[in-house]
């Protein structure tokens, strides 16, 4: 447990303002530099948990300004860093912590000795300060941990596992209470095991608990069966009508060879916002057990007692994981000998089997019968929401857009009796509604790369010419508006409200469930965004891009929009207003030069939202 006053990296990640965090340094880039004004600037990244990933991304950044290049924090890999008062913002979408020169922010820095019987006092700044026994302890704990991972980010101990080859035993041959890497095919129930997997889906509805069904390619007879669905019923139900649902097209290998995992926080807060299906992950100190009803092996990743705010599960990359690219090897190795998946996605446009269609048919006629109801039966399918996105914060009430746009809340009186309208606030809304339009108009642009003319942006705030770097790559986001309306239409003389949401970012990763790529190359890509957004909105692209090759710009010539209403989340925040002299980017300066205009500009946008296909 973090020391009172004091918050971990995850937590910090997603606070905003002031925070006291003790963490160990993980990666420091370049040098201390000077910024175009009278300061100088050190980043570095920290991180209290999984040490042993190599990963950096997944801590917290910290930029340190000074105007004395002394008062700089002087941090190397593996020191572990005592930081008070520290400011946590978003800069360009991402989270970020700034310790501006202004401001005091008192540092300590513990560094292992050559001696690790001996541990030094630490080195303190910008004025001497020494910590409590309390930061002390943990300080030194997290100390320890550091020492324990090697140059390249692993464990020394699974090195030694590695050279005696204990990863290829199976875990019945484990020690007690120990926890190993193993496949799906030698875990037993009642042990704790580490794995490298594939995701094959994941589900955020439940707000406590995330489950993911994964596989590795290796099949185990205690596992339920997931055998090929043909489409047809069970003998005697040829339609279906004893099935409660229809069964999905499944995303992965037929056979005993999926696990599925429950993730407890933080695990499944991390899995929310950070794995999606086809993610490779590795999971530590997996529970294997049996099922209550099935008596099928499952899994579950429980809250650590003595560690509440670990994380045990990561996303890794077969080019630099030997257990996930064995997992990428399996993986071809079976869809090779199995299936040909170009041509299961070619088939997927083929029209149902005979009997799909004759029941299709049947409910048709039925529906036809009753032409005296038709009118009320449109008028509720209409307003009936889609089943297939779900949003999260189901306690919260509704409200409709008008009532949002409208908020009172927003407006205030001063104890002088002066009364204005903030133009912002930072709110939390959940409403039904439906989308009518979107943009930018072609689907190719709904990903952008983070930086424009071939400019990345670096690491370090910095740019860097694509051109002149080889080994630099495009990152590419989210980025497009919906523009929607209620679910159900106002009352008779009331204008019919409608609002842009805007959706970017890792609300719009959420949502989709898709990572961002450069759609007019991966046209794969542009084909399952397309799918994901017919789900979302209907045939109204269909509609939008036949009315735009005729020159119909406007959109009560596109005719009716097969789109259903959904529930979704709406956030309110406030950017920099666009009359573009609201003082600098960094906020030194606030106001506008406009009457009536208090330097920000309100804007809603849909984050916590899943498009579930």
């Amino acid at each position: 447990m973090v020391p009172p006053g004091y918050v971990d990296i995850t937590t910090a990640l997603y606070s905003r303002g002031s925070v006291n965090v003790i963490g160990v340094v993980v990666d420091v880039f370049g040098d201390v530099f000077r910024t175009g004004g009278s300061s100088v600037c050190i980043t570095f990244t920290l991180k209290d948990t999984n040490l042993e990933n190599g990963h950096s991304w997944d801590g917290l950044k910290i930029k340190y300004f000074n105007d004395d290049r002394a008062s700089l924090p002087p941090v190397k890999e593996r020191d572990v860093v005592v930081l008070q008062d520290l400011r946590v913002r978003t800069f360009n979408g991402k989270t970020i912590a700034v310790a501006s020169q202004h401001e005091r922010v008192p540092w300590a820095i513990y560094r292992q000795e050559s001696d690790a019987r001996t541990t030094a006092a630490p080195i303190s700044g910008p004025e001497p300060f020494e910590p409590s026994q309390l930061e002390k302890k943990h300080a030194l704990a997290l100390l320890k941990r550091a020492s324990s991972v090697d140059a390249t980010g692993h464990l020394r101990a699974v090195e030694t596992c590695k050279s005696s080859q204990v990863v290829q035993t199976s875990v019945s041959s484990a020690r007690p209470g120990g926890k190993q890497f193993a496949l799906i095919k030698d875990i037993e129930e009642r042990t704790y095991v580490i794995l490298v997997c594939e995701v094959l889906s994941i589900s955020v509805n439940d707000s406590e608990k995330v489950i993911i069904d994964v596989t590795d390619y290796t099949s185990n007879e205690s596992l339920s069966d997931d055998g090929a669905d043909d489409g047809d019923g069970r003998e005697g139900d040829s339609f279906n009508y004893l099935v409660p649902r229809p069964k999905r097209k499944r995303n992965g290998p037929l056979g005993r060879m999926t696990l599925r995992i429950t993730l407890w926080d933080p695990h499944a807060a991390f899995a929310r916002v950070n794995i999606r299906p086809n993610h490779f992950v590795h999971l530590n100190n997996v529970h294997i057990k049996r099922g209550r009803i099935y008596k099928n092996l499952e899994a579950s990743i429980h809250t650590d007692r003595h560690y509440p705010d670990k994380v045990c599960i990561t996303k890794v990359n077969p080019s630099n994981d030997e257990r996930a690219r064995a997992l990428l090897d399996r993986r071809k190795e079976y869809w090779a000998r199995h299936y040909n998946k170009d041509s299961e996605e070619d088939n997927m446009g083929k029209p149902a089997n005979s009997k799909k269609a004759k029941q299709t048919k049947t409910q048709k006629k039925q529906e036809n019968k009753n032409e005296e109801g038709q009118n009320l039966l449109e008028i509720r399918k209409r307003t009936r929401l889609n089943v297939h996105i779900k949003a999260m914060n189901v306690s919260i009430k509704c409200k409709r857009l008008e009532d949002i746009l409208a908020n009172e809340s927003h407006e205030y009186k001063t104890p002088e009796g002066i009364q204005y309208r903030l133009p912002f606030q930072n709110i939390c809304y959940r409403s039904d509604i439906r989308v009518v339009d979107f943009f930018p108009p072609n689907l190719e642009d709904f990903a952008v790369p983070e930086s424009d003319n071939g400019r990345l942006a670096a690491s370090d705030g910095e740019e860097l010419d694509a051109s002149s770097n080889p080994r630099s790559f495009t990152r590419w986001e989210w980025r497009f508006c919906l523009l929607v309306e209620n679910s159900t239409p106002p009352g008779p003389g009331v204008p019919k409200e409608r609002m842009r949401l805007y959706v970017s970012g890792p609300d719009a990763e959420c949502l989709l469930g898709l990572d961002p790529v450069d759609l007019r190359k991966k046209k794969t890509s542009l084909r399952e965004l397309k799918e994901k957004l017919f789900i979302l909105w209907g045939d109204l692209e269909e509609r939008k891009s036949r009315a735009v090759a005729e020159s119909k710009t406007d959109p009560q010539s596109w005719g009716p929009v097969s789109s259903v209403p959904f529930t979704c989340c709406i956030k309110e925040y406030g950017v920099r207003c666009s009359h573009g002299d609201g003082g600098d980017a960094d906020g030194s300066e606030f106001g506008c030069k406009h009457e009536g205009c208090f330097g920000w500009e309100r804007r809603l946008g849909m984050f916590q939202t899943t498009i579930h296909s």
